[in-house]
């Protein structure tokens, strides 16, 4: 203040910038127009009051509204002069919004890049989990992918790729060998019961011979029935473009051949991608079974629902009790007294050997009674090997919706 009042109005001009960096503005104006425009309200009058006992004796202030929410403090440097104090923002008080900007912007700035390291940090982790979970879940013994799991990423990761490869190998290599052994002693009882069949033929005692023959044809059956589970023909097996609609009619003449009623329901012709013997041999296991606990049996194919390709076999036997249906596909599993009273119905494979076959199809194979008695037999697979033909898909769909009109009518 001493200053400004020593120092004219052009000292004053160069003296008063060096208070912008503390934020202050200020400037020299008359102190005629102080008077004209300071504040007569009460409580500007005892602001005014305090800054005079503040200042110098020979000083005086006094305080002048900029705004409806800012003022400004005048003080009289000489007779002539008064200067204005005000904040160089005009704002003394923040606003809420203000606040509120300031403390995200400060939260971004300090959370923002560890938030996207953790993110960074977890998918790195947890992507190649997520795939060897995939993985895993996909895992067959029967493929020919040599490493399922694939070796990338940090040091335990590879570790834990490898280690779940070996893992596989060993499985593999287990099942593998108890699948040779199991065939191996499959195979080498066909030659005992050659010689014991030709033993019993040249029997003369002839009340025993037919019993015993029968028996050697059971134990050649379940022979046949174990190496054909056994057999790794069907898994190794390419997938090939295949009439599916011709494949199940010659099943269908095969069988009605032999003397059963089995009938065919479905488009003439539908192209599909498969392997052929292992899928001819699923629906012919199923219909084998269907044949022996039933009259009628209806074989359809359709894609229905729509994104599937069906396979369904149908009987009108007695059905399976409550609670067989998951366990008929076991290996080895028989029911024969939820379905019949036969005691030479097989080995327990036949449904087993289906389930498998649909799997390596990436389908599923599920059972279901049917009212008021018999017992379906569905074979699911995916959609996405349906080759395209040549002849009018309307036509097909037509031939598909007719025959399903046709099988619910014979039910």
């Amino acid at each position: 203040m001493e200053q400004l009042r020593n120092t004219d109005d052009a000292g004053a001009e160069k003296l008063l910038p060096a208070t912008a960096p503390v934020g202050l503005e200020m400037r020299i104006l008359p102190w005629r127009d102080v008077i004209v425009a300071r504040s007569d309200e009460d409580d500007m009058q005892v602001i005014a009051d305090k800054l005079r006992v503040a200042l110098p004796a020979d000083f005086s202030a006094t305080v002048l509204p900029q705004d409806a929410e800012h003022n400004a403090l005048a003080v009289r440097v000489d007779a002539q002069r008064g200067l204005l104090i005000r904040f160089a923002d005009a704002d003394t008080y923040p606003t809420f919004f203000g606040t509120i900007v300031e403390l995200v912007a400060k939260i971004l700035i300090l959370i923002l890049p560890m938030l996207l390291l953790v993110l960074y940090i977890g998918g790195v982790i947890t992507s190649p989990l997520v795939r060897f979970a995939e993985a895993a879940k996909s895992l067959r013994l029967d493929g020919n992918e040599e490493q399922l799991f694939a070796v990338a990423g940090a040091k335990e990761l590879r570790t834990l790729a490898m280690a779940l490869n070996d893992m596989r190998g060993r499985i593999r290599k287990m099942v593998d060998d108890r699948t040779r052994m199991l065939t191996a002693v499959s195979h080498d009882l066909r030659t005992p019961l050659t010689r014991l069949r030709m033993r019993v033929e040249r029997s003369k005692e002839m009340p025993s011979k037919q019993a015993m023959l029968d028996d050697i044809a059971t134990l050649t059956a379940m022979i046949e029935e174990s190496l054909q589970y056994l057999s790794s023909t069907a898994r190794d097996e390419p997938l090939r473009k295949v009439d599916i609609a011709a494949l199940m009619k010659t099943i269908v003449a095969g069988f009605s051949d032999l003397g059963h009623t089995v009938m065919y329901v479905g488009p003439e012709r539908f192209v599909y991608s498969c392997k052929q013997k292992g899928l001819s041999r699923a629906v012919t296991n199923i219909v084998e079974n269907a044949v022996g606990f039933g009259k009628i049996v209806h074989v359809q194919l359709s894609n229905f629902p729509s994104d599937r390709v069906s396979i369904v076999v149908q009987d009108d036997g007695p059905g399976l009790a409550e609670g067989l249906h998951e366990k008929a596909l076991e290996p080895f599993f028989k029911a024969d007294q939820a379905r019949s009273s036969k005691t030479n119905s097989g080995f327990g494979l036949g449904l087993s050997i289906a389930d498998e076959i649909a799997k390596s199809h990436g389908g599923s194979l599920s059972l279901e009674n049917i009212s008021p008695h018999g017992l379906r037999a569905t074979i699911s697979l995916p959609l996405t090997r349906v080759v395209a033909l040549s002849s009018s898909k309307a036509e097909d769909v037509q031939k598909q919706a007719s025959a399903r009109q046709a099988l619910v009518k014979g039910r």
